[in-house]
């Protein structure tokens, strides 16, 4: 008999966390699941605690391959999973015990493409409860294209879409495979952005299990990049460019602007990272310049109006906008009081 769900987990270096996640599925009240742990080419003892695990229970399944990073390693879930459902979680996170008894209730009454709860982000000192600025509840197709073709891509506070988190919804395997929803293997950084801006754009039915805190995301400062990264920049410039030809010819919806914002996000993001990265005042000022002078960063500002932001940050942008490089390392760099903008990885560099 075939599970109901398939729950994939990437597997890179976490041994001191495996237990507590895998564990988490374990102790769930729905227990008709199979999980595939994918040890994406582990250095430490974490493919060894994959098989153990194995061992124990016939629902575990491993996945042993040379590291190829998060997304293939998701991929690589994805194509074997059996499930009618289909649920992905960070190795160093953890569910509570209920999450996947609501979620399955909730979409198989309803007959949903996916559904999406909240979460809880948790460091060793701090909790902090994290929602979505949108409507809980039902969504048809039609209430998607009302209510969410606005921010399927970025909001235009210049925040990521609802789906942003993947690891906080629960799909429908067949919907994932009908429309091709995969993951870009060659992109590491963001990736859940684009597939999650995707999936919105093909669901039609969605139900949002809002202000219900069933995942906890852990989130460690000491293993999260703040600093400029030459690949995440061209990670980033890869991502606009496949959002433009995925949405750039809809005629459903005009997703123009938010094809901008979500580069001047990624701009931001980079900009801010600078001031951590360690480098002389000089190669700071070289790379500030490179990013602000790329023709990339130079379209968005091509019949643009100004975000709905604070000032603060609108002064950021005509930083930005008029290549103002030497103001910018003076006034938002050097000098940064607190309250000035400063876009961290939180979301984007979870994984490896």
């Amino acid at each position: 008999m075939l599970p109901k769900i398939s729950v994939v987990i990437p597997v890179y270096n976490v041994e001191n966390y495996l237990h507590r996640c895998v564990d988490s599925i374990l102790n769930q009240t729905f227990q008709d699941f199979e999980i595939i742990l994918v040890d994406d080419g582990s250095l430490d003892n974490s493919g060894q605690i994959c098989d153990a695990y194995a061992q124990k229970d016939k629902r575990i399944k491993v996945i042993h391959k040379k590291n190829a990073r998060v997304s293939a390693a998701r991929n690589d879930g994805i194509k074997i999973a059996k499930g009618k459902y289909l649920s992905f979680i960070d190795s160093d996170d953890w569910i509570e015990p209920g999450m996947y008894q609501e979620m399955v209730n909730k979409v198989e009454e309803l007959e949903l493409d996916f559904i999406m709860c909240d979460y809880k982000k948790k460091s060793n000192n701090y909790e902090d409860k994290r929602t979505q600025p949108i409507r809980g509840g039902y969504y048809s197709k039609d209430d998607i294209k009302n209510e969410l073709f606005h921010c399927l891509i970025m909001f235009d506070q210049i925040e990521f879409p609802p789906t942003i988190s993947n690891w906080v919804c629960l799909f429908n395997l067949k919907f994932l495979k009908r429309n091709n929803l995969y993951y870009d293997e060659d992109i590491h950084y963001c990736e859940d952005s684009i597939l999650g801006s995707k999936i919105i754009y093909h669901a039609t039915s969605f139900y949002y299990l809002k202000d219900h805190y069933y995942y906890n995301y852990f989130y460690n400062p000491a293993s999260t990049t703040n600093t400029y990264n030459k690949n995440k920049w061209n990670a980033y410039l890869k991502i606009n460019e496949r959002l433009k030809i995925y949405f750039g010819k809809t005629i459903e919806y005009d997703f123009t602007r938010q094809i901008k914002i979500n580069m001047l996000y990624f701009t931001l993001n980079t900009l801010g990272q600078l001031k951590y990265s360690g480098c002389d005042g000089k190669e700071r000022l070289n790379r500030i310049q490179e990013i602000m002078r790329h023709p990339k960063v130079t379209e968005i500002f091509e019949d643009f109006k100004l975000p709905n932001v604070s000032w603060k940050t609108k002064v950021t942008i005509l930083l930005i906008r008029f290549k103002l490089v030497r103001l910018y390392r003076l006034f938002i760099l050097n000098k940064r009081r607190p309250g000035t903008l400063h876009f961290t990885d939180e979301f984007l560099n979870k994984q490896q």
